[in-house]
């Protein structure tokens, strides 16, 4: 005979999907409304059959069309920019990619676009 669990302790035994962070891309000030991701979809190649297989979240982003509401939590930044919008800022994103960077790029382009006085960004 063939062991015959119940459905319910099948699901049990898979593991909980663990949350994905990415790093916000977008200013506040240029997009109120919506958050930006810079995203690298994740796919590889089985070796043993060469089936193509795709990260659970960016395959699952993928697949939705521009323009789609996904939920989603947002974090505090630990990125803190100086108060005086004057001074400079040198941009060091060790992996963290380009995300962080083109928000504060942003936050910037607005506040001299509002007539605020800016510093430089270095990256």
């Amino acid at each position: 005979k063939s062991a015959r669990p119940p459905i319910e302790q099948l699901l049990n035994m898979i593991p909980v999907l663990k949350p994905r962070s990415y790093s916000i891309a977008s200013s506040p000030l240029m997009h109120p409304d919506k958050i930006q991701l810079c995203v690298v979809l994740v796919d590889w190649t089985v070796e043993s059959t060469q089936e193509l297989r795709l990260g659970e979240a960016t395959g699952y982003m993928r697949q939705q069309k521009p323009g789609t509401t996904m939920m989603c939590a947002v974090r505090q930044s630990a990125i803190v920019l100086p108060k005086d919008p004057v001074k400079p800022v040198i941009m060091a994103g060790m992996g963290t990619g380009l995300a962080p960077w083109r928000a504060v790029t942003q936050e910037r382009i607005c506040q001299h676009r509002s007539g605020q006085k800016v510093g430089p960004c270095h990256l």
